[in-house]
């Protein structure tokens, strides 16, 4: 403090309101304010991402009620979890493959038109597993060759799903809108379940898979109605140069190695805890479709409310410090799962895990996009879809061997202890700086 008053500290900047701005010409706010922090629901004032939002919701209670249906169908035909783990594999298998090559083709051709092709396949791969069911020729090859499908379709749709968010709410709303968009997809994850699990106890699988194959239309309406999302770039180079391109920024980046690192290790162990949940439901808790409903939709419950703190957070400084407790949580939320043999219990680690799994999807979503040039970006969410989604498959074939030999139990215990060792190992070797934003 001095005779004059308190000494301004200069160290503190607004980079978004040093340019000119009607009579302030720009200057820095008043001494000891704060910039305004956007609204919980921000990113929904953008009239283009709001009708996209909406589709995407209904849309995935439709998906959500497919991955019930499939897993409890598999589950019946097989009596495997092997099986179920295998035909997990046959659906996330893709994405190891395509991903890379997906965030080319979203960086350099319309991602509107990747959306429509992509969702008129996975609507084709609903309501043929719609018909195999209702007419009685639905076998566990069918459905692996469907999950094969509808994994090529998921490949190449997602690096074009996340890089139009820039492009519809801009970077100050990115972090707002990617925590919405989880919302949306784990409020469904929320309602789907539950809707599947009644459904299912009273007409079968089928009803799921063909009101999956309607809903597609929710969102191939609003895709249509998006302007047309092209490259940011001219194409010249070849789509491998272009790809090796981005591997080469990822690699000498500081934190986007140690991001893909914990996408990785969360992927491999610890998605396979929902993958097998019909396993946990009838081997562990002895419920049946109903009580699998509730625990998946437990999952979305935990994610919808961490979603609505991350929204309401805004771009929020120290989300490398969030990352590496997010990754903590689903350690603890799967070893919590493994030990609890009543079912409330059980429900209340499932919403850790939902909690923790979105948020440590989001933001290193988030961080992965902001640290990425705009030419570059579908290249990076490839990047962000290979570790989250592509390694799954490797996760699911663990996860089912060790519970077909040694109990699905054993497989939970199995996957804490690999998200622990590698999450410190990781920040051993090549930490996440704490104030990462």
């Amino acid at each position: 403090m001095t005779a004059s008053g308190p000494r301004r500290d200069t160290s503190v900047t607004h980079p978004e309101l040093l340019k000119p701005a009607g009579q302030s010409l720009g200057v820095s706010p008043p001494r000891g304010a704060e910039v305004p922090r956007p609204g919980m629901f921000a990113s929904l004032s953008h009239r283009g991402f709001r009708r996209y939002w909406i589709g995407m919701f209904l849309s995935n209670v439709g998906s959500w009620m497919q991955t019930i249906a499939q897993g409890w169908l598999v589950l019946r035909l097989s009596d495997s979890p092997l099986v179920l783990g295998a035909i997990a594999f046959a659906g996330s298998v893709p994405s190891l493959i395509i991903a890379p090559l997906a965030g080319v083709a979203a960086d350099r051709g319309d991602r509107r038109r990747i959306l429509i092709l992509t969702h008129l396949a996975l609507m084709c791969g609903a309501l043929t597993l719609a018909a195999a069911t209702g007419f009685g020729f639905v076998s566990v090859p069918l459905v692996a060759a469907v999950a094969v499908s509808n994994g090529v379709a998921n490949a190449m749709t997602t690096p074009s799903h996340q890089s139009i968010f820039m492009d519809l709410v801009g970077r100050r709303d990115l972090m707002n809108a990617i925590a919405i968009n989880s919302m949306q997809f784990n409020l469904s994850r929320i309602v789907g379940p539950a809707i599947a699990g009644f459904t299912i106890a009273s007409f079968g699988e089928t009803a799921c898979f063909l009101v999956n194959g309607l809903s597609y239309v929710a969102i191939l309406v609003p895709i249509a109605l998006l302007p047309k999302l092209t490259a940011r770039h001219a194409r010249s180079r070849g789509a491998w140069l272009e790809l090796r391109a981005g591997l080469r920024f990822a690699r000498r980046d500081p934190l986007l190695p140690s991001l893909m690192a914990v996408c990785a290790a969360l992927a491999v162990f610890g998605t396979p805890a929902v993958t097998l949940a019909p396993v946990f439901a009838r081997d562990l808790l002895r419920v049946g479709p109903e009580g699998l409903g509730g625990m998946l939709s437990a999952v979305g419950v935990g994610a919808v409310a961490t979603a609505l703190v991350l929204a309401s957070r805004g771009d929020f400084p120290g989300k490398g410090r969030a990352v590496v407790a997010a990754a903590a949580a689903f350690a603890l939320s799967i070893a919590g799962l493994a030990f609890f043999r009543r079912y409330a219990l059980s429900l209340a680690a499932l919403a850790v895990l939902g909690g923790a799994m979105m948020s440590s999807s989001s933001l290193i979503n988030t961080l992965m996009q902001t640290r990425a040039p705009d030419r570059m970006r579908g290249r990076i969410i490839s990047l962000y879809v290979l570790a989250w989604l592509g390694l799954v498959p490797i996760g699911n074939l663990l996860a089912g061997a060790v519970a077909e030999r040694y109990g699905p139990a054993a497989a939970l215990w199995m996957g804490a202890a690999g998200i622990s060792v590698t999450l410190g190992i990781i920040q051993l070797v090549r930490p996440i700086p704490a104030t990462a934003s």
